[in-house]
């Protein structure tokens, strides 16, 4: 038999075709490294560079293992790192040459141009003025670099992991810390800090989100808003408790702002350990956690810089983009009325979508057969899906309030609601009998507010979203055969050996297919409250129907595609499909 033939994968292809480049033509720029870390590299150069301020610099060019699937890398020297902007802790300088398809073929484009965009580089950092715009253009990155480098050379420990409530302010304004510290025998550690400003309670919020875990040491914190121009790079950064000082007095104008806080903190029994200054520019937060000698004035006060991530709705909800229409949500309160598997999925689109305010009706608990298409999972089986949905929006979704009603859709509205208590009713149930109630009790109990109606037709082969304004009614004798595109001629209803009980068959995808439909256009009606009244639905294609097996008969509005695939979105006037005011 012939010997079996070794063929080279397309990374050794390419890593051989720029070996072959730089140990010929390429020699007399660049060196081969004899021996290169063979289990990260395929092979390395080195170069020597002249640099008239920082003079001559080794750099060492290095292919990895998945070259070109990944780009070379270069490395400079790592005390560079805050010297020069793009060049990490590890030295690595990020060029930001992107692999292409065609580096394959190709190989050699990519080095050459990743040499070229070191050669730029190395003329720009020549200039002051670029380096310091450079620096101030991707600050919060430079930050962490400066924080992880600065706790390491001066051995200080930070708080592991650190968060922040952070609220528009115009001057210095306090606020208030929460640290939490698991019990050690070695030298503690604060595990986890929260800063909050405004209403928002640190630890409060910490137990929300499960993040409080360990000893509770509450502190005090002072935000500093920075002017937008104010330059804001490595060489501005304080490294010292009197320059930190004097950073602040040059917003507030008074060179005892920080000193006369700490010392009010002391005269209040406050813990000073629990200090904290963070100063704001453009809404992103830089901190510095303070540490006050035991004995008073005996040293100078230390400080670590410290990462924050804000976890504020602004932030976390909208990444303070269009904050106008994310704050004019925040005002808004929804009653869901049904949290099964169109309910569910959709409240905590709404949720993530900055709705301040979600009440949830349901009366069910939670069944195992539920977890196929339900948000809620095992975890949950035997609770109240409105208790238990409630409870997974409040942990995950910053600001938000929300109630789970363990009740039916009658029960609640006709006993508890008033006019003016929402702003919309969205009715997620499915039912007949709940159309036709909130049908009679829109004006004593709603007030006239917008409803919608939710529903999915059997198997999920269509979606239809219903909004009654104000200026129309949901007929009392439910004509959803009027808004459903299927005439189904046989029962689809899967019976289960219970009383009445029963379910259709359709998975996750679908249902939750159906929620982003209707949640697009239930915040389009949040955000213009005056939509006129709408018949939205989403259609599956008559090659979905036919594949169903089942009899049923089509409107003209199913789309012809014999794609089981394909489907199309529509819109409809109220009243020509209803014939109704």
């Amino acid at each position: 038999m012939p010997d079996s033939v070794l063929l080279a994968t397309p990374f050794e292809q390419a890593a051989g075709a720029v070996q072959e480049w730089l140990d010929g033509p390429g020699a007399a720029i660049v060196a081969r490294v004899k021996h290169p870390d063979r289990s990260r590299h395929f092979a390395s150069w080195q170069m020597d560079l002249p640099h008239p301020v920082v003079g001559s610099q080794r750099v060492t060019l290095s292919l990895l293992r998945d070259f070109p699937a990944s780009p070379p890398q270069i490395h400079l020297d790592a005390r560079l790192c805050l010297t020069w902007p793009h060049v990490e802790e590890s030295g690595r300088f990020c060029h930001g040459v992107e692999p292409e398809a065609g580096d394959y073929i190709n190989p050699v484009q990519i080095v050459q141009s990743v040499l070229e965009r070191l050669q730029d580089f190395w003329a720009n950092t020549e200039k002051i003025a670029w380096i310091s715009a450079e620096f101030q253009e991707e600050s919060l990155s430079y930050w962490l670099r400066f924080c992880r480098l600065f706790q390491k050379y001066h051995g200080r420990l930070s708080p592991i992991e650190t968060r922040v409530h952070y609220l528009s302010i115009q001057g210095v304004t306090e606020g208030q810390v929460a640290s939490y510290f698991k019990e050690s025998k070695q030298r503690p550690r604060c595990q986890m800090l929260v800063a909050t400003l405004g209403k928002e309670e640190p630890n409060s919020l910490a137990h929300r989100h499960h993040w409080a875990s360990g000893n509770l040491v509450r502190g005090d914190a002072l935000f500093v808003p920075l002017s937008e121009s104010a330059p804001w790079g490595p060489t501005d950064w304080p490294q010292t408790f009197e320059t930190l000082c004097d950073l602040v007095a040059s917003v507030s104008g008074d060179p005892q702002t920080v000193p006369s806080w700490i010392e009010g903190k002391a005269k209040e029994g406050k813990r000073r350990s629990s200090l904290l200054v963070i100063l704001v520019q453009k809404n992103v937060c830089y901190g510095y956690q303070i540490t006050v000698p035991v004995v008073p004035r005996l040293t100078a006060p230390q400080v670590i810089p410290i990462s924050l991530d804000r976890v504020d709705p602004d932030w976390a909800l909208a990444r303070d983009q269009q904050l106008t229409s994310l704050h004019n949500r925040r005002q808004q309160r929804v009653l869901v009325l049904g949290c099964g598997s169109l309910g569910a999925p959709l409240a905590e689109l709404l949720a993530r979508a900055g709705i301040g305010e979600l009440h949830l009706v349901d009366m069910e608990l939670l069944e195992a057969s539920n977890c196929s298409r339900h948000v809620l999972g095992a975890d949950a089986i035997g609770q109240g899906k409105a208790d238990a949905l409630a409870k997974r929006l409040r942990l995950s979704v910053p600001g938000l309030s929300v109630t789970g009603l363990p009740a039916t859709a009658a029960a609640y509205v006709s006993g508890k609601c008033k006019p003016g208590d929402y702003d919309l009713i969205l009715d997620c149930t499915g039912e007949a009998a709940v159309r036709s109630m909130l049908a009679r009790y829109r004006v004593v109990a709603l007030g006239g507010c917008p409803v919608v109606h939710a529903w999915m037709e059997p198997f999920c082969s269509a979606a239809h979203v219903v909004l009654v304004g104000q200026d129309h009614e949901w007929p009392v004798y439910d004509p959803t055969d009027k808004v459903n595109v299927g005439q189904w001629m046989s029962n689809t209803r899967i019976k289960l050996p219970a009383c009445g009980s029963g379910f259709h068959p359709y998975g996750a995808a679908d249902a939750w297919q159906s929620a982003g439909f209707a949640a697009q256009r239930v915040l389009a009606v949040l955000d213009n409250q005056a939509t006129p009244s709408t018949i939205w639905s989403w259609i599956r294609s008559k090659g979905f129907f036919d594949s169903l097996g089942v009899q049923v008969k089509v409107s003209p509005l199913v789309p012809s595609s014999t794609n089981p695939l394909d489907s199309i979105q529509v819109s409809r006037n109220f009243e020509d499909v209803l014939g109704e005011k």
